[in-house]
């Protein structure tokens, strides 16, 4: 149990690393996003940082247009890195609803590329 524990709080330690990278390149060296600065693409989780900071504000709506996911992120993150017992009963359901949460996640960012969306091309 405790290295289940441990092993959750170094993947909540690698995570906050990875947000804090994201802040200090937006903030200090004003990219948005490294992947679209370096190659005209946005990534995957482009408007995260912003819909975590406007869920901070509790503007919910807000948070929903940076990216919808931000509501799924979260409880996602914390079970994988936290949770003991399989989801849905089995570990093959959890594997499941784990990939198609990673493909709605695929979806969610090809739909945004396609339609051009401004909160993720910037523009």
């Amino acid at each position: 149990m405790r290295g289940r524990i441990r092993q959750g709080l170094y993947g909540l330690a690698v995570l906050a690393a990875l947000f804090a990278g994201a802040y200090l390149s937006a903030s200090i060296l004003g990219w948005g996003c490294p992947l679209q600065h370096f190659t005209g693409v946005p990534c995957p989780g482009c408007g995260l940082s912003r819909a975590l900071f406007a869920l901070l504000r509790l503007d919910f709506a807000a948070a929903f247009r940076y990216h919808p996911m931000i509501y799924v992120l979260p409880p996602v993150a914390l079970y994988t890195l936290f949770g003991k017992k399989p989801l849905l009963g089995s570990k093959t359901r959890e594997r499941v609803l784990l990939w198609g949460m990673m493909a709605l996640w695929a979806a969610v960012w090809l739909v945004r590329l396609i339609l051009h969306d401004p909160l993720v091309w910037g523009t």
